[in-house]
């Protein structure tokens, strides 16, 4: 039993250890916890307020002098996390993202109780979304998909229970699509789907789950693995969520699928029936055609063959070749909308989340 578990964990943490996302939750041994003295306390108030009216008056730079003082010698007051807060605020501001974010992380790491936390993970989030090249643009001109993954898997370690988290995911899986690693996106929509059935994206996860195996279609004198998911994450979108907006889509989606998963039985039969004149199987093949998809043009073939055999007719000199739809564009499409909306406002409204976390 004990092996097993210990698989399982492995199992659990595998996507997230490949982006050293366990780096940024070490102890950290630069942090006083004993009790302040008055005279700590009341240098580290000085301090603060030096930094606040340095930061009032425009002058950001120097204020973090006063905050980084505190940080140093008086981590053990209550003034080091909000220190911690006010410096990678400035620090975002002045387009130093990166360590904006360790600052963040120091806060989660240092002081889990910070009385500021749902704000802390708000700012992880965004400082993510602009690596990412989100609702804001980030001080390098160009997207940095790398980054922008491994930031948000640690907002999801952060507040795994936050409407933050599936959020991420989301964006984790829009991030991995456009570098055209379908087996991340996959991962991530799939924790979404499994650890947020409630959030409002799941639906969308569904639906993005069953483009992404439509995409990875080869064709249907291919292997059909990618297919079958298709269809059943197509027609459990549909059972699941009636009203959602990708409803029309779906069933073109499913439709198309379908098609090509009969296609992949049509030829078979063909093989069969054309170039082995093995009727037997072949009527076998043609049956599994019309089943799996009653309502497709390759189901109609297969009708009108077994008719042919029916009458006794001698099989014909040629296969019939499949014709299938490219969705493709349909699936990059649907890619390319979800990642014009990706902003946290196209969602839901950011007040909402920060207050509601």
């Amino acid at each position: 039993m004990k092996p097993l578990l210990t698989t399982l964990a492995l199992l659990f943490y595998l996507p997230i250890a490949s982006y050293a996302v366990f780096d940024w939750f070490r102890s950290d041994e630069d942090v006083d916890y004993s009790v302040p003295t008055r005279e700590e306390l009341d240098e580290a108030d000085r301090l603060y307020s030096e930094a606040l009216d340095e930061r009032e008056a425009g002058n950001s730079k120097a204020a973090l002098r006063p905050l980084r003082k505190i940080l140093l010698d008086y981590s053990n007051t209550p003034f080091a996390g909000d220190a911690l807060f006010l410096a990678a605020e400035i620090e975002m501001e002045q387009g130093d993202l990166e360590e904006a974010f360790k600052n963040f992380q120091k806060i989660v790491n240092r002081y889990p109780g910070y009385e500021r936390f749902n704000a802390v993970i708000a700012n992880q989030f965004e400082i993510a979304s602009m690596y990412m090249g989100g609702a804001s643009s980030n001080m390098f001109g160009f997207e940095q998909p790398d980054t922008a993954i491994e930031y948000f898997e640690v907002v999801i370690k952060n507040s795994p229970y936050s409407d933050y988290a599936p959020l991420a995911l989301m964006n984790i899986a829009l991030i991995s699509q456009q570098k055209s690693d379908e087996e991340l996106a996959i991962d991530a929509l799939d924790r979404l789907i499994t650890l947020y059935p409630r959030s409002l994206l799941t639906p969308d996860a569904y639906f993005a789950m069953a483009q992404i195996f439509a995409s990875l279609i080869q064709g249907p004198e291919y292997d059909q693995g990618s297919t079958l998911e298709a269809l059943n994450y197509y027609q459990d979108f549909l059972i699941l969520f009636p009203r959602s907006q990708y409803v029309d889509d779906a069933e073109e989606g499913l439709r198309q699928v379908s098609e090509i998963y009969a296609q992949s039985k049509l030829m078979t039969a063909e093989f069969y029936y054309v170039n082995r004149h093995n009727e037997e199987a072949a009527r076998v093949f043609y049956n599994e055609t019309i089943t799996v998809a009653p309502e497709t043009e390759a189901a109609d073939i297969a009708r009108q063959r077994i008719q042919r055999m029916d009458e006794g007719r001698s099989p014909p000199r040629f296969k019939i070749k499949p014709k299938s739809d490219d969705i493709h564009a349909q699936v990059q499409q649907f890619f390319n909308q979800r990642w014009r909306a990706r902003d946290l406002e196209d969602l839901q409204d950011d007040s909402v989340l920060r207050d509601g976390l």
